[in-house]
């Protein structure tokens, strides 16, 4: 029998053909998507035509007897008629479209047989095709062709050309047809594929609580494991679940950028978030103040660390997962740089002594950064130790720890402790304060490397920013061995990327040697009509020589500083991103959306 719909009145859920491989404490069954439901033969608006099955009698496609026992099972059934007469085998699908073609006045499509363009994709997001049971066909100028199920839907219409900015032309095509080509463009929502072999493992921190309402459990346990699957999928470093006046809210956040995914009905989130909670080590009678937690995942062989946080909010409990893959970490630095950036960055690490700093905004990959130089770092045999708040992956061969403020355990505190256990390279999560930094330099001089970040625009800034915390002008000049400033731009989908002129308005960034074309992704059913898949770092370096050193020492301005760098060979993000739209990797658009001007 199939389960009661736990998702929006306006929706439905068939029930599920099989269970994932889960293995979260309880048995999970199969999360399915929820769909719009669009009677392709009841015109949500407008003057309605002659009803299905009378067009289908006077064409001579069905007879009476036969439309009585469609009818007869349809009033059991409460599906669709068009639906039954396929079903029972009285009448086609070419039939039963243009059936409804001339009931509602528009032109027919199969879905699965008409060649979707790139440009029409990048017109509708995942979140509207799917909302409104919608596929993208062609566009032409300003109008995009749509095939739907419900073309007389004026709401739908509206919303579909207020997200596409574009006129819409609608073509009728078979609801089921439509629901395949959605998942062929943008992929299953939970990825069944994918979900099927799923394994949660996660080691409980007690006995699992009992909840009221069972079903909404089982339920959230399977939802739970098809959003971690999705995620995996998606490519998705975060997870957000962001409870509203309507419901539960699903969020992706990929290559950056936060994508809306879909919603739950308000009835499923308390148990929902309530199933983190669990698999998270949360209290869960706590609804009032935030929390924090983790556990692991494996899907299909990869392995990832969830480190799940709440946060009350007026409507609810809001939970995001960072989702950190283990397998896709980089050991080396080689995989997170390259070019003379990379041989530059090593020199550094591979120093005995001194302070490597590390900057940018939250995002950026800073971590990323750092635990690559400490990958490599461990395999040349050293004692890495670090200090973190919180351990983000947990890295084989390095003695990580993590601070405690409840208990008095600081960076600071920590970093003391770590020089007294024989290290030979430290790293110290964040420095947040004086007293970690003058912490962290009284450890270089003793003759340790010690690694950080610091949440800074640029290597020069960071300067200023280390005066401003009031360590001394000559413990700079005299620790510091380089600063690496980074940001994170998405890269141009290989797949559908397309030359283009380069914008008049453009030229003057690539100076006296112009690049004949530049590239930009149109969008494609890998990138999922975005237009980008994945991203790529951008580093600007600097390293200390004898002037440098100098300058800090007399306390110069920061134009002075950059004037001095440049000579010694430093290249600015901005110039590094521009190199990058150069070589076609990234766009224009990307660079100017991360560094805001150019």
């Amino acid at each position: 029998m199939a389960r009661k719909s736990t998702l929006r009145k306006d929706v439905t859920t068939p029930a599920p053909e099989a269970s994932p491989n889960v293995t979260v404490q309880s048995d999970a069954r199969v999360a399915t998507w929820p769909r719009v439901v669009a009677r392709n033969d009841e015109p949500v608006r407008g003057k309605k035509g002659p009803a299905l099955g009378e067009i289908l009698v006077e064409r001579n496609a069905l007879t009476q007897d036969q439309l009585r026992e469609a009818i007869e099972r349809q009033q059991r059934s409460r599906k669709r008629l068009g639906e039954i007469l396929m079903e029972l085998g009285f009448a086609d699908a070419d039939s039963v479209l243009d059936g409804l073609s001339a009931q509602l006045g528009v032109p027919p499509t199969r879905v699965n047989s008409f060649t979707v363009t790139p440009e029409a994709l990048a017109c509708l997001s995942e979140r509207v095709a799917r909302k409104y049971t919608a596929v993208p066909m062609i566009k032409t100028g300003s109008t995009l062709v749509v095939a739907t199920a419900n073309p007389r839907d004026l709401q739908a219409l509206d919303d579909l050309r207020f997200a596409a900015g574009c006129e819409i032309q609608t073509m009728i095509a078979l609801e089921s047809e439509l629901q395949q080509a959605l998942e062929s463009f943008y992929g299953n929502p939970f990825n069944a594929d994918e979900a099927e072999s799923a394994s949660v493992v996660v080691d409980l921190p007690g006995p699992q609580l009992d909840l009221q309402d069972q079903s909404a459990l089982k339920s959230a346990t399977s939802i739970v494991d098809r959003i971690l699957a999705r995620g995996v999928s998606d490519r998705a470093s975060d997870i957000h679940l962001e409870p509203n006046k309507n419901g539960l809210k699903i969020r992706f956040r990929v290559d950056g950028l936060l994508h809306e995914i879909a919603d739950l009905l308000p009835a499923l989130a308390p148990a929902v978030i309530a199933r983190l909670k669990v698999l998270a080590g949360m209290n869960i009678a706590e609804h009032r103040t935030p929390q924090d937690g983790r556990f692991s995942a494996t899907i299909n062989s990869r392995g990832l660390d969830v480190r799940a946080s709440t946060y009350p909010t007026i409507w609810g409990e809001k939970a995001v997962l960072r989702l950190l893959d283990r397998t896709g970490l980089q050991k080396s630095v080689a995989g997170v740089m390259g070019g003379k950036t990379l041989e530059a960055f090593r020199d550094q690490i591979r120093k005995p002594e001194g302070i490597v700093l590390v900057t940018g905004p939250t995002g950026s990959g800073k971590t990323s950064t750092l635990y690559a130089a400490l990958g490599e770092l461990a395999e040349m045999g050293k004692n890495v130790t670090t200090i973190e708040d919180p351990v983000e992956y947990w890295l084989q061969g390095i003695n990580q720890g993590q601070t405690n403020v409840k208990a008095g355990f600081t960076f600071a505190q920590g970093l003391r402790a770590i020089l007294r256990q024989d290290p030979d390279v430290v790293m110290v999560g964040e420095i947040r304060d004086p007293e970690t930094l003058e912490t962290a330099i009284e450890a270089s001089l003793t003759g340790h490397l010690v690694l950080s970040t610091l949440h800074t625009n640029g290597t020069i800034a960071t300067l200023t920013r280390l005066f401003e915390m009031g360590v001394e002008p000559y413990m700079l000049a005299s620790t510091i061995n380089g600063i690496v400033a980074q940001r994170l731009v998405r890269r141009t989908c290989e797949s559908c990327r397309q030359a283009v002129p380069v914008p008049e308005r453009h030229r003057h960034l690539f100076g006296a040697t112009q690049p004949e074309t530049l590239h930009q992704g149109v969008g494609c059913s890998e990138c999922r009509g975005i237009g980008y898949k994945g991203r790529v770092g951008v580093f600007e370096l600097l390293t200390f020589n004898a002037e440098l050193r100098r300058l800090v020492n007399a306390r110069a301005t920061e134009e002075e500083i950059l004037t001095a760098a440049r000579a010694n060979g430093l290249s600015t993000l901005r110039e590094q991103a521009i190199e990058l739209v150069r070589q076609g990797v990234t766009t224009i658009e990307e660079v100017t959306r991360v560094f805001h001007e150019l």
